[in-house]
């Protein structure tokens, strides 16, 4: 059971991982914001259950999914900023 327990995260956070990589390769504007969202999901897991690796694999999840936001035009005018 302890086990179990201690993985916590770890799925959410790789989901998180494909889902922004898919996002950046190809379409961002759907992909991008579900990734976020399992992110978030996975980073609150993995800290709650203070599994270290599932929370450094949120931390890479969260960086892909700021590349996925830096290289989509539409995302960057969705918040704001100006796209190319």
């Amino acid at each position: 059971m302890e086990e179990v327990e201690n993985k916590r995260g770890m799925t959410a956070g790789i989901i998180a991982c494909v889902l922004a990589g898919v996002g950046i390769l190809f379409f961002g504007v759907v992909f991008v914001p579900l990734a976020m969202i399992v992110a978030l999901f996975g980073t609150f897991l993995a800290v709650k259950s203070k599994n270290t690796s599932a929370i450094g694999v949120n931390i890479l999840a969260w960086v892909l999914v700021i590349i996925g936001v830096a290289t989509s035009p539409l995302l960057l005018v969705a918040i704001g900023l100006p796209g190319s």
